[in-house]
């Protein structure tokens, strides 16, 4: 009787003989492995600042930027005083919400505020004014949100020239960008650091000429 004893096979690594020589192959083989995973991170994190580069780009390139402008003017030799928003930023501002205040009362229209700043009755002449909410402002465009010449009443035209220079007189206004971005302003105080929002909120008392809305 015999008996078969199956052999098995037994793969080993391959050697050299030579232990300093495998531990360098080893060494060697661990190396280049530890630099190209270094390599793959390094590159990873490049394109990710790339990419936010080119976010601020893209965000620099449609960036808006609301100020106000008020003074004085000569229109066809007579003065006028104007009242406007300036975009002047780069990209369009959404205007969202705006609040026109005086002595902390907010108005609905330009001829509320008059009355309340400035003494505006039934005989002086209607001025001119914009919608200011809901509209769209490119990049270097005015919106003047409300005229009034001498000529409709002068009493009235030298109280509002003191009362636009006045800290009683508040302008806020909330915009965004064509990517949502927002930014709620004081435009009367001509801050070049507007507020981060992250969304326009109405106010209670919106300025919208009551066109948006019923009177409060």
């Amino acid at each position: 009787m015999s008996l078969d004893v199956e052999s098995h096979a037994h793969a080993h690594a391959h050697k050299t003989g030579h232990s300093w020589v495998d531990m360098t192959v080893a060494f060697c083989a661990l190396f280049v492995s530890v630099v190209s995973l270094g390599v793959a991170i390094l590159h990873g994190r490049t394109m990710e600042q790339m990419a936010e580069a080119n976010a601020r780009l893209v965000s620099a390139n449609s960036w808006p930027f609301l100020a106000g402008s008020v003074g004085t003017e000569t229109d066809s030799g007579e003065p006028k005083i104007h009242m406007r928003v300036d975009n002047t930023g780069v990209g369009p501002a959404k205007i969202e919400s705006a609040e026109l205040i005086w002595k902390g009362v907010p108005y609905r229209t330009d001829e509320d505020f008059l009355k309340a700043c400035c003494g505006f009755g039934p005989a002086s002449a209607r001025p001119d004014s914009d919608l200011l909410m809901n509209e769209v402002l490119r990049g270097g465009q005015k919106d003047a949100f409300l005229e009034f010449k001498r000529s409709y009443d002068p009493a009235v035209f030298d109280r509002l020239q003191r009362a636009m220079l006045s800290r009683d007189f508040q302008l806020i206004v909330c915009y965004c960008s064509i990517f949502d971005e927002c930014w709620k302003s004081d435009l009367t105080t001509f801050s070049l650091t507007p507020a981060r929002v992250k969304s326009c909120a109405p106010p209670k008392v919106p300025f919208d000429q009551n066109l948006l809305g019923g009177r409060t």
